[in-house]
């Protein structure tokens, strides 16, 4: 019977209040009578809504909160709710969202993974290994990594991306600066016999193959350039010795970038 008493008054209310959208007024109605339904399921129906205590407020909150509905859902509950009983002069202390211990949830920043880079020494796979140490030590995209020959483009202090193998097909030269460099030719070539490319060795399916595999293991992304960590330690190895403007004019044309704004983000990644 009090159930019933409750949704007579709560039904003439809903018609009259035409306040806001259709849909919100639509939610407003659905809210309104949750809450006489679920005030019956755990047995706290008030005589009237007067009459209505916080006690009661504060166990259906409890209620909802068992039932694994979200805090910010009843959060935006509770606003419908205190409305309705503002509007009809039911006066019902400490049922704000504090006193409710409700709060909104606190977002966990992502941690962003920093990428050493001489991740490539991780990798167990030779041919994995290289991709990424020409990536990060050479600056090269993959497609040059696994197109690159050692009796043609390594030479004496520097290596030579012609053309033919270059992704905006210009020549550019990378100089041989430091003795990670070094190794990571030292294993391109004794995996190559200093003769062919990684595609003599391997198909290009292959290849895709062990790369995937090699990156998984380490949860990065096969999809993903790694030529960025090349512009990033490399303007820290020069900052000592040139100013801003030359580094990066060193970098973009080492690394066949047109783009300073391209620069800017792998040098921010």
């Amino acid at each position: 019977m009090r159930t019933q008493s409750l949704r007579q008054f709560a039904n003439r209310y809903i018609k009259l209040d035409r306040q806001g959208k259709y849909l919100y007024r639509k939610h407003r109605a659905y809210v309104i009578r949750k809450m006489i339904d679920d005030l019956f399921v755990i047995r706290q129906v008030p005589p009237s809504w007067q009459a209505l205590q916080s006690e009661q407020i504060h166990k259906l909150v409890r209620y909802w909160k068992k039932q694994n509905i979200n805090p910010v859902t009843i959060m935006r509950y509770m606003t419908i709710i205190r409305r309705f009983l503002q509007m009809n002069d039911c006066s019902v202390a400490d049922i704000d969202n504090q006193s409710l211990e409700l709060s909104r949830p606190k977002t966990r920043k992502k941690r962003k993974k920093t990428i050493p880079p001489d991740i490539w020494k991780s990798l167990h796979d030779p041919i994995a290994r290289v991709i990424m140490g020409l990536q990060t030590e050479f600056g090269l995209t993959f497609k040059e990594a696994i197109l690159i020959k050692p009796h043609i483009q390594v030479r004496e202090g520097s290596l030579w991306i012609t053309r033919d193998i270059a992704f905006n097909s210009t020549d550019r030269s990378i100089p041989i600066r430091t003795e990670s460099q070094k190794a990571v030719l030292n294993l391109f070539n004794w995996l190559t016999k200093q003769y062919g490319n990684l595609l003599q060795l391997k198909s290009y399916e292959e290849i895709r193959i062990i790369w995937r595999s090699a990156l998984a293991k380490h949860c990065l992304s096969s999809s993903k350039s790694w030529r960025y960590l090349y512009a990033k330690q490399m303007y820290a190895y020069l900052l000592p010795n040139y100013g801003n403007y030359k580094i990066c004019w060193l970098i973009r044309d080492e690394m066949g970038i047109k783009s300073l704004n391209t620069l800017w983000l792998y040098l921010k990644n």
